[in-house]
């Protein structure tokens, strides 16, 4: 019975992260909100969509990460989506 409520849990977070994770609108917006302060660089970034979370690379280094409505940036620092 143990087994199967922590399946259920488990599968309900993957719902959850699947449901909340950052589209590429949101990482627009979020963009054009830091774009002074990142100096152009995400302005030639690569948006990749996996299943439970989202990427943003720029020359094929991760700089920012999406999860749950939120964007974590490369030194943890974490802003609502």
């Amino acid at each position: 019975m143990k087994n199967v409520v922590i399946g259920i849990l488990s599968l309900a977070l993957c719902i959850a992260g699947f449901l909340t994770r950052p589209t590429e609108d949101h990482f627009r917006a979020f963009v054009q909100k830091h774009r002074d302060a990142a100096g152009g660089a995400l302005s030639r970034a690569e948006f990749k969509d996996c299943w439970l979370w989202v990427e943003v690379r720029v020359d094929g280094r991760t700089v920012l990460a999406g999860l749950l409505s939120h964007w974590w940036d490369r030194s943890g620092g974490m802003e609502r989506a």
